[in-house]
């Protein structure tokens, strides 16, 4: 199965080399991170149910795809 949405990229290597950090401020920006890719993933599944029949043509994919996809749980990214 296709995977129709693009993963968020994280660099915390700047987070990393700043010892000043605390690591809960560490714990908060990965939690957000997370959270924001749930948020992406779910828009992305609500989007793709609202194509056409045509427009999932256009792009390759089935309405049999789009709604397993759309099935899948939030936090399957």
């Amino acid at each position: 199965m296709a995977t129709f949405t693009q993963p968020l990229s994280l660099d915390l290597s700047a987070l990393s080399a700043r010892t000043t950090v605390a690591p809960a401020a560490r714990a908060a920006v990965k939690l957000a991170f997370v959270l924001m890719s749930w948020d992406e993933a779910s828009r992305s599944r609500r989007a793709l149910k609202q194509l056409t029949d045509e427009q999932l043509h256009d792009v390759g994919l089935t309405r049999a795809e789009t709604d397993a996809e759309a099935r899948r749980g939030f936090w399957l990214s």
